[in-house]
C-alpha cells in the first residue's frame, strides 16, 4: 500500500455539500468521492490516501481514506473541452475546517514532517515512506484526542450504522480501530500474524504470497464503546484469520476469542 497526498483549495473549488459528506461518514463508516489525481497514473486501489486543504486557512489535513480504483479519465472538472485523471475515494475521517479543528500545517511542518511538501500545485503526490509511520501515527491520536463532532473513532447515536463492511456486502464487519493502518501495524507489531483463535499463518503455508496477510479484530463491540473509549492497539486488537474472524461475528452479538477456540473439533 502507498500512500497519495490529495489537494483541495477552496478558492478553486468550494465544497458546498461536506457536511452531506461528513453525514453519511458519520452514518455508514464511509462517503465516496470523485477527485482529480493530477497526472499519476501509478495509484491503486487500496493505496492509503490524505487530503490536505490549502488556499484558505485554516490549511492542513482535513480526510483520509482509501483508493477505490485506479486512475481514469473524464470530463475536466472546470476546463470546457478538456479531460482529467480521476480516481474514487472512500473517505472514512472528514472534517468540516469551518467546524472542526483539522490537522495543520504547524504541526506538519515541524520534526521529520517538514521534509514532506504539504501544500503541492496538484493531488497524487507520493508521501514519502519514511514518514508515513509518524504521520499515521499523529493522525490517529489526533481523531481519538480532539473534540470533533463527528468522530470517526467515537460512536454515534446509532451505534449499528458505526461499522461498515471489508470487501463485498456479505462479509464480517470491520471497525474503523480494525482497518486504521496505524492502529493495525501496532497490534501486529506485537502479536505477530499468526491467528489468536486457531494459530493458523499465511505465509508458514502459502509462502510470500501469505506474508503479513491477516484480520485485525477489536475485541470490544461498537455498540458497548463509551463516548470517551480511546483504543490501544495492543490492549483492545487481535490477529485473526478471515475464517475465524467470520466465526466472531456469526452471532448476534461477538463470540470472544476464548469462545470460538472452544468451538474448534479437536481431529
Amino acid at each position: 500500500m502507498n500512500t497519495y497526498l490529495f489537494v483541495w483549495n477552496p478558492k478553486r473549488w468550494t465544497w458546498n455539500d461536506i457536511e452531506q459528506s461528513i453525514d453519511r461518514v458519520d452514518k455508514t463508516g464511509k462517503c465516496s468521492e470523485r477527485w482529480s489525481c493530477g497526472n499519476t497514473k501509478s495509484i491503486k486501489p487500496g493505496d492509503r490516501i490524505f487530503l490536505v486543504k490549502v488556499g484558505t486557512e485554516p490549511k492542513g489535513i482535513v480526510a483520509a481514506g482509501f483508493a477505490t480504483t485506479a486512475p481514469f479519465s473524464d470530463r475536466h472538472w472546470s476546463i470546457k473541452n478538456k479531460e482529467a485523471l480521476y480516481i474514487d475515494i472512500d473517505f472514512e475521517a472528514l472534517l468540516n475546517p469551518e467546524e472542526d479543528s483539522i490537522l495543520t500545517l504547524n504541526i506538519l511542518t515541524t520534526g521529520n514532517l517538514s521534509t514532506q511538501i504539504w501544500t503541492p500545485q496538484s493531488s497524487g503526490i507520493s508521501i514519502k515512506p519514511e514518514l508515513i509511520d509518524e504521520l499515521e501515527a499523529i493522525w490517529f491520536d489526533f481523531l481519538i484526542t480532539q473534540n470533533i463532532r463527528h468522530n470517526p473513532f467515537i460512536p454515534a447515536d446509532n451505534e449499528t450504522q458505526k461499522v461498515y463492511t471489508e470487501g463485498t456486502p456479505n462479509q464480517i464487519f470491520a471497525t474503523k480501530y480494525e482497518r486504521n493502518p496505524y492502529a493495525r501495524k501496532k497490534c501486529l507489531k506485537y502479536y505477530g500474524f499468526s491467528c489468536s483463535v486457531c494459530n493458523f499463518n499465511f505465509r508458514q503455508t502459502y509462502g510470500e504470497i501469505g506474508k503479513e496477510f491477516i484480520h485485525v479484530h477489536h475485541l470490544t463491540q461498537v455498540s458497548n464503546i463509551g463516548r470517551t473509549y480511546e483504543v490501544d492497539p495492543v490492549k483492545d486488537l487481535r490477529p485473526v484469520c478471515p475464517n475465524c474472524h467470520s466465526i466472531i461475528h456469526k452471532g448476534k452479538t461477538a463470540f470472544s476469542i476464548e469462545e470460538v477456540k472452544g468451538f474448534i473439533k479437536k481431529l
